[in-house]
């Protein structure tokens, strides 16, 4: 294979042999290192995206939480009015006890929903205040006015708690089909980049120890072919080696 253009002017490059070799080895270093840095940038922004799907997915499980917790509540007292003992109303206070854990819960991994989980805290409130008065009416022997008070007041609240926490459900939803697109859409994107980077440094590379390899290597044999001439008594011949390196040097000396 002839030498081209690229190696010639790699050759004419005034620098010693061992110089170009090294800033070769040092080019294809950095272009790794480029490579590993923007697939590490890729690999954050994929797992940026990750983060938020979980905090979304906490969001959703704390919200259906409430629901469920409201759910058990209406059916614990609707227990507590058809067999009124004292075994039955504790265990409804202590599902209230719980229903309030998770709205701190909720709270806290929803904090951008402010508006929303203020009036979800608003109800809450109002309906522990309701089912303690539905349940200290029963333990006065008034079940029928404790029946009448959830009929009319507790159920109604439990149903404007549901629709809340639905709402917030389905926002978050909305936010996590949004941030699975948006994530597909990175990991593409970021995948794209990352092979082209790949695919254009070893193109690079190559093409460097081409330039390289054939800036030595067609000094080297003409010189050898040089030299067979002068082993077999042919002086008259010259080489035109343009390298500015010891090869050059060399030729220079073997032309004399």
């Amino acid at each position: 294979m002839r030498s081209t253009w690229l190696s010639r002017a790699v050759g004419r490059v005034p620098t010693t042999v061992h110089t170009k070799l090294l800033t070769a080895f040092l080019a294809m270093v950095v272009l790794l290192v480029i490579v590993g840095a923007v697939g590490l940038r890729a690999l954050s922004a994929v797992n940026r995206s990750a983060e938020r799907l979980v905090i979304l997915q906490r969001k959703i499980a704390a919200y259906r939480q409430i629901q469920h917790d409201a759910t058990t509540q209406l059916y614990s007292v609707a227990t507590a009015l058809l067999s009124p003992d004292e075994r039955s109303l504790e265990a409804t206070l202590r599902q209230l006890n719980q229903f309030g854990y998770d709205l701190d819960r909720m709270q806290f991994v929803a904090r951008d929903e402010a508006e929303l989980l203020g009036r979800v805290r608003d109800n809450y409130d109002e309906f522990v205040r309701l089912v303690t008065r539905v349940i200290d009416v029963i333990r006065r022997g008034r079940v029928a006015e404790g029946r009448t008070l959830q009929l009319e007041r507790v159920v109604p609240l439990a149903d404007r708690l549901e629709r809340l926490t639905n709402e917030l459900v389905n926002k978050a939803e909305t936010d996590m089909v949004e941030r699975i697109e948006a994530g597909q859409a990175v990991y593409g994107g970021s995948r794209s980049v990352v092979i082209g980077f790949a695919i254009g440094s070893v193109g690079l590379a190559l093409l460097l120890g081409y330039a390289i390899s054939w800036s030595l290597i067609g000094p080297v044999t003409q010189m050898d072919e040089h030299l067979r001439q002068i082993t077999s008594g042919d002086f008259s011949g010259r080489i035109d080696i343009p390298n500015q390196d010891e090869l050059g040097a060399l030729a220079t000396n073997l032309n004399r």
